[in-house]
């Protein structure tokens, strides 16, 4: 991750030329134009080599420095410190969500390195980090986003990895998000758009789950965000109350 210690629209533009390069917070980097900060004393050849427009900023702790490949760059940490200002904060979610699914970093090591920053948004800080609690661990960074979406709307918090036997079949299936208590399953279907084959595989666990009085509440790249967000969100909240009721 790159130096990126400006300030103002070229900060941004090194920030997303940093998550684009290693592919996290997608889609909203995909298009990042190269820019990156290096510090001062850094090797600038392998900026070049990407076709890199370069900006040389003051020294960077070696506490702050990463490298993608041999490039100078900011550590995981700093990183998501520095993109808690970025505009959607969607973005910032998304790209939290993949470095804490990589095993980059760690919840305290940016909470740590936000306190180092006297950083002041600690109201993002919280909401980058909200479903990021000890338990199974998600199979996917979007599972996360999603336990993050319910949350934020005001929903309880899902219980991660639940299993649950479904009649005739000899192993458990594994939710990656549930309510047991009214047994719904919130899920996050990245490719539910991808054609008959996974619709049929997608009515096949429904149908399952059915049979153990389930229900499964598939979500795409669209509920992550507004308005889909809330709708989504609001049919989640409608499905516990008549479950429960019931």
């Amino acid at each position: 991750m790159v130096a990126c210690l400006a300030a103002g629209p070229l900060a941004m533009a090194c920030r997303g030329t940093v998550c684009r390069l290693l592919g996290v917070g997608r889609p909203y980097f995909d298009t990042a134009g190269v820019e990156l900060a290096l510090p001062r004393g850094a090797s600038i050849r392998a900026a070049r080599s990407v076709g890199a427009t370069i900006h040389v900023f003051r020294h960077l702790d070696e506490d702050d420095r990463w490298w993608i490949g041999r490039i100078a760059a900011t550590a995981p940490a700093r990183l998501i410190v520095d993109l808690l200002d970025v505009t959607p904060v969607e973005a910032a979610y998304a790209a939290a969500d993949d470095v804490l699914q990589r095993g980059w970093c760690t919840p305290a090591q940016i909470r740590a390195r936000w306190a180092a920053s006297r950083a002041h948004r600690r109201g993002v800080l919280d909401a980058v980090l909200l479903p990021w609690v000890p338990g199974p661990k998600a199979g996917s960074p979007k599972e996360l986003s999603l336990c993050r979406v319910l949350q934020l709307h005001g929903l309880p918090r899902p219980v991660r990895q639940h299993a649950v036997m479904i009649p005739g079949r000899a192993r458990p299936r594994y939710l990656d998000l549930a309510y047991p208590d009214a047994r719904v399953a919130p899920e996050y279907d990245g490719a539910r758009e991808h054609g008959v084959r996974h619709w049929e595989r997608d009515a096949q666990r429904e149908d399952e789950l059915a049979l153990a009085d389930w229900l499964r509440l598939p979500a795409g790249r669209a509920d992550l965000v507004e308005p889909g967000a809330s709708a989504y969100c609001n049919q989640v909240r409608a499905a516990r109350a008549a479950r429960l009721a019931a």
